[in-house]
């Protein structure tokens, strides 16, 4: 009964730290509606002194959240702070986006892509991060509990040694590279995903262009059928030669 009653008083005095912690704006907080999120995103830019790295998924931002972090971005920028983003590799045939990239990257940004879906996330100054809420889009998490922030951008800068220094659509269509490695993703994607629209989203593209890769892939493998060229990836060797060349580029990368 002794050591039940120790327990419990633990528990309960983890659960009152966590909700002073809370109270109080350390550590966790929840944050809902847009207009917050972006409010709260300001602030921290304006106080960040040294760094911050972002992680953009699902494709191209839409021009006009582009247009809203941009002044913000040469803010920071103009104060010396190192900035790094991550897209996926299907930013890159976004206009708006190459137009953004552009302009950060001559004021000494850097910019990243990947070919298949990672979480949203942003840090500064390794101390407040920012993540959103799975089941709500209006809904985000400001972190600033150490040892949290420190295992995100742990797990940002492992991702950032595996992404491809980013160039315009022209030359990712003329390297071939990078639509290589969204047909690799796509490949990979197929064994284990049946629907099209779910592989679109991982991979921030549309439907009609997951559709064009993959029978691309068919003509190239000959498969008579999606279950024939799924049969064809598993045993072809395709995807393990495919994952060493990935390799050997990113080591060329960096």
């Amino acid at each position: 009964m002794g050591q039940v009653r120790a327990g419990l008083t633990q528990l309960w005095e983890v659960q009152e730290a966590l909700g002073k912690s809370s109270e109080s704006g350390d550590g966790l907080r929840r944050i809902t509606g847009l207009r917050e999120i972006n409010a709260l995103l300001t602030a921290a830019a304006s106080e960040c002194r040294q760094s911050v790295a972002t992680a953009q998924p699902r494709g191209p931002r839409q021009p006009e959240v582009l247009e809203q972090a941009l002044p913000r971005d040469i803010a920071m920028l103009g104060r010396g702070v190192r900035m790094r983003t991550i897209y996926q590799h299907t930013a890159r045939f976004s206009a708006p986006t190459q137009a953004y990239v552009e302009k950060v990257t001559a004021l000494g940004g850097e910019v990243r892509t990947l070919a298949e879906f990672f979480e949203r996330l942003i840090v500064f100054d390794r101390t407040v991060a920012f993540i959103p809420d799975p089941e709500d889009q209006e809904t985000a998490v400001m972190i600033r509990d150490p040892a949290v922030v420190a295992f995100l951008v742990g797990a940002f800068d492992r991702v950032w040694l595996t992404a491809v220094p980013f160039s315009s659509a022209y030359e990712s269509r003329t390297e071939d590279g990078i639509v290589l490695a969204i047909q690799q993703s796509i490949a990979r994607l197929l064994l284990h995903e049946e629907k099209d629209a779910a592989i679109a989203r991982r991979l921030g593209i549309s439907e009609r262009n997951c559709r064009g890769h993959i029978a691309k892939l068919m003509k190239r493998l000959g498969a008579r059928n999606r279950t024939h060229l799924g049969y064809l990836l598993a045993s072809s060797g395709l995807l393990t030669a495919d994952a060493g060349a990935d390799r050997d580029e990113s080591d060329q990368s960096l």
